[in-house]
């Protein structure tokens, strides 16, 4: 049975996982076989390897909390009602991006109201979202679960709102300020310890960002998690096939003389275009600047900035509606780029094979449709490209991958140096 096999890889290691790719020869085989510290390639490339194996790992762990979690949610009043609690997604950075992959499909699943502030935004003004006259629950997504900002949201909520707020705090780790407030207020807030590989030690959220991910997918299909585990194990074994088919590929394309970048998509696909501008703006440390917008809106002011020297990226939606008019504007424009010399890439099931000209690269994560994942599913697979592009454009640029912002010193692995302060 199927099932059975997600719960043992749900069981099994990382090291053994990894060891699948002793016997390939891809770019990112060789760097995961001979991880070296000096060059900054000691966790990165594994990080990123290993993430299918962690969303069969994060399912299996969920499966294991679903009554409590069941309970809980009943609870704060988003499962039933004629006025549901209104849900808010928020985390910082990448962990905010967690939150836009997934708003529409908390939106829709729960049928309520869901928006996606970042824990940034609420910081520094709380009072214009959160409000005694609501019933809010607010998922709180983060890797080390330590930044000030998402201390300060978590914190607020439960001194200013204790009785109309309450909390599921995903992280990646079990030592920081929000897994420890969460403890201490278990009536209130509902802490979701994803599996200790997910905290990733490299400097860019990888690991951690696709199984927080998982993790919110998980809490909307609570009630038909039998089918949900298959379905994360169909996105886990299209990722695998992503990565091995096309790693030299990407390796290729990301050319050093590139200097920016477009990530284009739509539904959760517009989460995964956020990260992966955020993920090659990060670890070329600005050489690549990188941009991401839903792709109508591309095509009101910022294709101006397309030149020959430019990646445009789209990533194409599972919804036939939506994907109508994604492939409007490629058709529009993919002759205008190709005359141009910018490097056009179209990242998908394999339905946009059908389009009728070749494209510059055309990247298929599921071109014999033996996984047929569903719209607002596509997050996973997607945002590989994204890390693997800006992991080969640091590589070929001999940046410290796992921690390029050593060359510049303004930032570091969890974001510190804001001071938190008390509303008069």
């Amino acid at each position: 049975m199927e099932n059975t096999n997600i719960i043992k890889s749900g069981s099994s290691d990382v090291r053994s996982y990894l060891e699948r790719y002793d016997s390939q020869t891809h770019r990112l085989a060789q760097m995961i076989s001979k991880p070296d510290a000096t060059s900054g390639l000691e966790h990165t490339p594994s990080e990123i390897a290993q993430q299918p194996l962690l969303w069969r790992k994060t399912t299996y762990l969920i499966r294991n909390l679903l009554p409590e979690l069941r309970k809980f949610l009943k609870a704060s009043g988003v499962c039933s009602g004629n006025s549901r609690s209104h849900i808010i997604l928020t985390g910082a950075g990448t962990s905010d991006y967690v939150g836009l992959s997934l708003a529409d499909l908390f939106r829709i699943n729960f049928r309520t109201s869901c928006s996606n502030f970042a824990t940034t935004r609420i910081t520094a003004s709380p009072e214009d979202y959160l409000s005694l006259d609501h019933q809010y629950l607010i998922v709180h997504f983060a890797r080390s679960g330590n930044s000030p900002e998402s201390r300060a949201v978590l914190e607020l909520a439960l001194r200013k709102y204790p009785d109309n707020t309450r909390h599921i705090v995903i992280t990646c780790n079990s030592d920081g300020v929000l897994a420890k407030t969460a403890r201490a207020n278990p009536d209130k807030v509902f802490l979701i310890l994803l599996p200790e590989e997910s905290n990733d030690k490299g400097l860019a959220m990888t690991s951690s960002f696709s199984s927080m991910i998982t993790a919110g997918q998980a809490l909307v299909n609570l009630d038909n998690f039998d089918e949900f585990e298959v379905l994360i194990d169909k996105v886990a074994s299209s990722a695998e096939f992503f990565i091995e088919t096309y790693a030299d590929e990407i390796y290729n394309m990301a050319n050093p003389t590139l200097t920016r970048a477009f990530y284009l998509g739509n539904k959760d696909l517009l989460g995964a275009a956020n990260e992966s501008a955020l993920k090659v703006q990060e670890l070329t440390v600005g050489h690549l600047i990188a941009k991401a917008e839903d792709t109508l809106t591309f095509r009101h002011g910022p294709i101006s900035a397309v030149d020959p020297n430019t990646l445009v990226c789209f990533f194409l939606s599972e919804d036939p509606f939506t994907f109508r008019y994604e492939l409007d504007v490629v058709k529009q424009y993919y002759r205008a780029f190709e005359e141009m010399g910018a490097k056009l890439v179209l990242v998908g099931s394999g339905n946009h094979s059908k389009i009728g000209y070749p494209p510059v690269c055309n990247l298929n994560y599921d071109p014999e449709h033996r996984w047929n994942i569903p719209f607002h599913y596509q997050v996973n697979i997607s945002v590989i490209f994204g890390q693997l592009f800006g992991l080969f454009a640091a590589t070929r640029r001999g940046i410290n991958v796992d921690n390029p912002s050593i060359q510049n010193a303004l930032y570091s692995r969890t974001v510190q140096g804001v001071r938190l302060y008390e509303r008069k």
